[in-house]
């Protein structure tokens, strides 16, 4: 009975331990499962901060990249445009630069025929030269020769005006034989003062067409040579050439008008034999 009552008594003091631990475990595991409310909450609320703010970073982050978008393609399309602008530009750099070149490969041969008919035109300018200096040679050994031909013209004058004064001294008492040669001696003075007359006078009408013709075919060939070469030449070129050119003209027309002046003055007979030649 005793035995019984002590495990009874250990029963009960079992039970009450138990009882007592089971109260302690109760009041625990409420303490714990409020404490997991608190986690629970406090990590809601954190989680729901961390979802608002990771919702907020997103709409910032999704602005900022609808904002750069929005920028790049701005700056795409510009670029698209620059892009554009920079070949129409290019291409016309190109034509340009094409058409430069065309213009600098005209420019030099124009300058190589330019230059050409520079060498042409002193060329020509050097012969006309070497032509007037030739006719001017010719000139002075015609009137050289028209010099001595009016000189023994005058000295032939002379003897008929000697030989006149003679048969008029002597008279009726001449001799028929001194009479006849006196006669015969002015005839033929007369004769060759006729000859030389007409030979001074064939040789000015000569001098003077082939002064004047030489003159006329040195202007036309001038002016022939020069319209020639005129369109193959720049605008400076064609000034200076024409320049050049309207000299040499001046120096012949000065030449060929103190020619005629001078028969004007002193030879008008020839203008008269000038007229006659064909």
């Amino acid at each position: 009975m005793s035995v019984l009552t002590d495990n009874q008594n250990h029963s009960d003091e079992r039970y009450t331990r138990a009882k007592q631990e089971n109260a302690t475990l109760q009041a625990r595991v409420l303490m714990l499962e409020e404490q997991l409310r608190e986690v629970e909450l406090r990590a809601q609320e954190k989680l729901q901060d961390e979802e608002r703010r990771h919702r907020e970073l997103v709409a910032r982050v999704d602005r900022e990249k609808q904002l750069q978008v929005e920028n790049c393609a701005i700056r795409l399309q510009s670029l698209e445009l620059e892009n554009s602008s920079l070949r129409e530009e290019a291409a016309r750099c190109r034509a340009q630069a094409d058409k430069l070149r065309l213009e600098v490969q005209r420019l030099e041969e124009e300058q190589g025929r330019s230059e050409a008919s520079v060498v042409a035109l002193k060329e020509e300018l050097e012969i006309l030269r070497e032509k007037e200096r030739s006719n001017s040679e010719a000139s002075l050994a015609n009137q050289q020769l028209i010099e001595e031909l009016t000189q023994e013209i005058e000295r032939l004058r002379a003897e008929q005006r000697e030989t006149i004064e003679q048969l008029n001294s002597r008279g009726t008492g001449v001799s028929p034989t001194a009479h006849e040669q006196l006669q015969s001696k002015f005839t033929q003075l007369r004769e060759d003062n006729r000859r030389l007359q007409e030979a001074h006078d064939e040789m000015q009408a000569l001098l003077l067409t082939k002064r004047v013709e030489e003159g006329r075919s040195l202007l036309l060939t001038g002016h022939q040579s020069l319209a020639a070469e005129l369109e193959a030449m720049s605008q400076d070129e064609v000034r200076t050439a024409l320049k050049e050119q309207q000299e040499v003209n001046a120096q012949l027309r000065a030449y060929i008008d103190g020619i005629l002046l001078n028969i004007v003055d002193n030879y008008p007979q020839l203008l008269e034999v000038k007229g006659g030649l064909p």
